[in-house]
């Protein structure tokens, strides 16, 4: 029974060690299987020594945009007034 130990590590380092094993004679089903990737990871492995970079994804709106002229139209946020009564 094999276990699967799956260390951190970057993608550069992922990437060399599948590499590394490749060329010691492992098929690409004893890569997946021994790093805990899918056969189009160890394929980009094989195929590029490094990684594609991460892509820059748009920046999401926030929940409060519906309510953003609101509170610019009433000045802005303020600290709420304490009102003390005697």
């Amino acid at each position: 029974m094999k276990v699967l130990v799956v260390l951190r590590m970057s993608k550069v380092e992922l990437y060399a060690a599948i590499r590394r094993d490749h060329r010691g004679g492992m098929s690409m089903r004893e890569l997946e299987c021994t790093h805990g990737v899918t056969w189009r990871t160890a394929r980009k492995a094989l195929d590029s020594a490094w990684p594609q970079p991460r892509k820059k994804l748009p920046p999401r709106a926030s929940a409060l945009d519906p309510y953003k002229p609101v509170v610019d139209a009433s000045g802005g946020l303020q600290e709420p007034r304490l009102v003390v009564s005697a």
